[in-house]
Parts: structure tokens; sequence; C-alpha cells
């Protein structure tokens, strides 16, 4: 019988956390719900549904449609130490999506922290054990139960690569990628060894999601493999867009004037003045040189006006959402108002409502204000 991991006894005793999963929580989590196909997201409360939130915490999101093609975008083999991701020049970016874990572009690689949740054994006793009437043995979805224990499994190995020296634990510690209690102390280097080296040592990659064999993902390869979701593109506004895409036709357009600079130099010889196959390539690559700038060109505009049209459904929906809301809201603000000068007029006490120190109109003030939007 295959070993479990990560050895729960020892997460308890490196870590220090208990062995509910509550207490561990966010206190709120944005939801991103198919979030390869639409920009919309929800602030839910994570006890409202534990199960739910910690599927989508663990979901590798738009990642899903490309496993199979991850060997373009990344080299299997295990992670870079922290020190050597700064060496090569980039900068730790924190996120809390796991989608967006190990995610590099130009100067910068996202990193998600280790959550509190993780490293307790309640989430792995209870969280992460098969309900009764769990289909995961027959059905390795994403919403599985096997897929979810492979990525939290796979992304508990990221950090043990991550971390391999004291110099790697420092950097961690100070950019808060690992979990700290209330009074701001953190995991002791001493336990960290430990539990890395238990690690390992029971670890099996047959038993961790695909998506970690590999290391970093570049972002730029991410963009060009299907179904090319632009939701991990290296740009987020219309003049990084150009800036990135212009520079590559910028280089061709050198090495095609570097081309026809020779093939003028050529032509100016008796040798090759002469020659009828090199007049005739001189005669092509010319034409090559005239439209293939044009076309590069064309070809940007119409995917930054294609991305437009994409966006356009949400912002269409958003516009609408918060035209209604602005609307529900002047209409409750006029009924509140008209409400509160009858009261006044009919009771003659409007000074004592204004000061009354526990509750408006039957709700605690914080609610008034909140229900209001008076502040």
């Amino acid at each position: 019988m295959s070993k479990q991991l990560p050895p729960k006894a020892t997460i308890i005793d490196v870590f220090g956390v208990g062995d509910g999963i509550i207490d561990n929580l966010p206190a709120l989590y944005h939801s991103y719900k198919d979030s390869e196909k639409t920009k919309n997201r929800t602030v839910i409360d994570p006890t409202d549904d534990t199960r739910e939130f910690i599927r989508q915490d663990l979901s590798l999101g738009g990642l899903y449609p490309m496993l199979n093609h991850l060997w373009l975008a990344g080299n299997k083999r295990p992670t870079a130490q922290l020190h050597l991701q700064i060496a090569m020049g980039r900068d730790i970016a924190v996120s809390e999506r796991m989608d967006y874990h190990l995610l590099w572009t130009d100067g910068k690689i996202n990193l998600k922290p280790i959550p509190r949740y993780i490293l307790s054994s309640g989430f792995w006793e209870t969280a992460l054990q098969c309900p009764l009437d769990c289909t995961c043995k027959t059905q390795n979805t994403a919403r599985s139960c096997n897929s979810i224990r492979g990525v939290a499994l796979g992304f508990l190995y990221t950090y043990i690569c991550l971390i391999s020296s004291e110099l790697d634990f420092r950097i961690a510690s100070e950019k808060y990628l690992l979990p700290r209690e209330d009074d701001g102390t953190t995991i002791r280097w001493a336990k960290w060894k430990e539990f890395s080296r238990e690690f390992i040592r029971d670890y099996d990659p047959k038993r961790i999601h695909q998506r970690f064999h590999y290391a970093e993902l570049r972002i730029s390869r991410l963009f060009r493999l299907p179904p090319f979701n632009p939701y991990v593109a290296g740009w987020h506004t219309y003049r990084s867009f150009l800036r990135t895409h212009l520079s590559w036709i910028a280089t061709g357009t050198i090495f095609i004037v570097l081309i026809l600079t020779a093939m003028q130099v050529g032509l100016a010889t008796d040798r090759l003045q002469s020659n009828e196959g090199f007049q005739y390539a001189s005669y092509v690559f010319t034409i090559f040189a005239v439209l293939a700038p044009i076309c590069a060109f064309g070809l940007v505009v119409l995917s930054a006006l294609l991305n437009l049209l994409m966006a356009l459904p949400w912002f269409l929906t958003s516009a609408i959402q918060q035209q209604h809301s602005l609307s529900s809201r002047s209409t409750s603000h006029l009924s509140s108002a008209d409400a509160d000068i009858a009261d006044s007029n009919l009771k003659g006490t409007s000074n004592q409502k204004l000061n009354a120190p526990v509750s408006v109109h039957g709700k605690s003030r914080a609610s008034y204000w909140l229900s209001s939007n008076s502040v």
C-alpha cells in the first residue's frame, strides 16, 4: 500500500497549525468561475462551502485545456531555487491564484504563497478525502478528488524545490510566501528541513498533477498554445500589447533590410547582374519585403480588435449591471429619505434620531450605513 503524502504528523509538528480547516481559511475569497470564458468574479465567504472554496483555490483555471502542450512552454524538471530566480533577474510577484503559480515573463515570476489550510492535518483528513458517493476513481476530471489532491501535492512539491537552502528560506519568509502566526512568527528552518526531507523521501511523481511535472512556464509561449487563451498574456493594456508585438515586427524588418542591402550589392556585380536566378530571387524577395511588414502590422491590429470584441460583451454586461445598481440605490435612497422625513414630522424627534447611539430603524448603525451607502 502506497504511503500518504504529505505526512500528516510532520505537518502539525513543523507548522504548528491546528487540525481544523475553518480557522485556517482566509477572510473572503474572489471566485473566478469559468475564468477561461469570462472576466466576472464575485467575493464569497469560504466558510459557506469549504469544498467549493478549496476546489476553486486549487483550480488551474485556463491551464486545463493546455495541459497536453505544456512542454512547449516549460521544461520537465524540478523548479529552480528562489535564489536562482532572483539571480536570473526575476522579481517575485505574489499571486493567490494557483493557475498563475510559476508563470514567468521577462523580469518577473508569479508565486502563490503557501495557504495556511494546506498545512493543516484536517485539510488532508477531511476536505481531500473522497465522499461516500465520490466518482473520482472513474472520472478524473478537474473537479475530481484525484485532480485536487494531485494539485495540492504538486504545489507542495514546487515549494520543496523552491526552498532548498537556508538562503531560499530567508527569501521566502521576507516575501511572505510562508504562512505566519498572528504574532508574525513563521516556520523554523530546522523544522522545514525535516519536513522537506520526509516529503522528498516519500515523493511519487505519479501522484502529483501533470501540471507540476513541468517547472516554470513562460507566459508568452502559453499565449500561443491552444485554445490561445489571452488571460495569461504578459500584457494588460493596448500600449503594452502593441509594444510586445511591434518589437518582433521591427526585428524582422531589420533583417529584411540587411538582406535587401546584400542583394543590392550583389546586383551591382557583373557576375550576379547577368544571373537570371539571382534576378528572379531578388524580385520575389523585394515583393515579400514590401508585403510582409504590412501584413504583420495588419495581423497585430486585427488581433487587438478581436480582443476588444471578445471583451465587449463583458463591458456591456458590467455597464448594464452598474446602471441597474445605481438606479436601485437611488430608489432606495429616496424611499429611505421620504420615510425619515415622514417619521420625523410625526414624532418631531429628528435630532434624536440622528444621535441614536444603538440603532436606526431597527438596524444597527453599521448595518444602516452599509445598506444606505451613506459612508
